[in-house]
């Protein structure tokens, strides 16, 4: 059975659709600087494939908790231990829930060792639960940096190492991984080369859209038009989408996130003594901050 999921309109108001099960076959990556729809395309995807097949989402910043309430994902906070998630995971695959892994508030080195943990358990699967499942990764250049950072060496091998089992070995486990990316300049080249279908939204460093006019076969004096898609707009490419680059508006979506776009909003109207007091007073229900005790210079003998 073939399934097409909608995932908005192309030129001449034709519609532009995914195939799934090809997607199932060769994983997507996704890349857009922030504020260029990345999150929005996701959750397009994800709503529009919650029927078809089962999900499981490493959100980092807690985005995607929202699609617990309508379409019944179940949100995983990843504050156990590392066998706890491992175990999680097995389950996930054996009864078929879709997930969001959320990583919220964990600091970086925490949330690859998590991240890590939890992939290596849907991986490691026996083989009789390889059900299809989309597995996608927010912020991926955060799990699969492309160079050493402030992160533990520990963290950032085994998470590393779980994004490419994710990428590269992951098809014959039924896992098809969708990474998403603010900059592929940032993301580890092995990673990004497993993914045979591309959605690239608008990006503003050469680096990177030198990068995306490769993956996408564009000659490198086209690149620059990447600079210029607006909000939303995206370029398409792979068997699951087309066959040829072309521009994509991605359609609406019926969740939303906790982040996005702040709206301006006016100051409150308030003397100057007020606004003084309100910073300086502590409030009834506030702690005392606590005092901490300068130790005494030792007397030299």
């Amino acid at each position: 059975m073939t399934v097409s999921i909608d995932i908005g309109e192309m030129a001449g108001n034709a519609r532009a659709g995914m195939d799934l099960e090809e997607l199932l076959a060769t994983r997507l990556l996704v890349q857009g600087n922030s504020g260029s729809g990345k999150s929005h395309l996701l959750r397009r995807l994800l709503e529009q494939s919650t029927p078809w097949v089962q999900q499981a989402i490493i959100d980092p910043e807690g985005d995607f908790v929202s699609l617990a309430e309508k379409y019944g994902h179940v949100v995983v906070d990843a504050v156990g231990t590392e066998k706890d998630l491992q175990m999680i995971a097995g389950r996930v695959r054996q009864h078929r829930v879709s997930v969001v892994l959320n990583l919220e508030g964990l600091d970086a080195d925490r949330q690859m060792k998590a991240a890590a943990t939890f992939l290596d358990g849907l991986f490691d699967a026996d083989r009789d639960l390889w059900y299809p499942m989309l597995v996608v990764v927010d912020e991926a250049q955060l799990f699969a940096p492309a160079a050493a950072g402030e992160v533990s060496e520990e963290a950032r091998r085994r998470s590393l190492g779980a994004m490419t089992n994710l990428m590269c070995r992951g098809r014959k486990r039924g896992l098809a991984g969708i990474i998403a990316t603010q900059r592929l300049a940032k993301l580890a080249k092995n990673v990004a080369a497993e993914a045979s279908n591309f959605l690239m939204g608008r990006t503003f460093l050469d680096i990177d859209m030198a990068r995306a006019a490769d993956l996408l076969g564009m000659e490198r004096r086209t690149a620059e038009t990447f600079r210029n898609l607006d909000r939303g707009h995206f370029v398409a490419l792979g068997p699951a989408l087309s066959r040829r680059p072309v521009s994509v508006k991605i359609g609406p979506v019926e969740t939303a996130g906790r982040g996005g776009t702040h709206k301006l909003m006016p100051l409150p109207d308030q003397p100057k003594e007020e606004a003084k007091d309100l910073i300086f007073t502590r409030s009834a229900d506030e702690e005392a901050p606590r005092r901490v005790r300068t130790p005494e210079p030792v007397a030299s003998t």
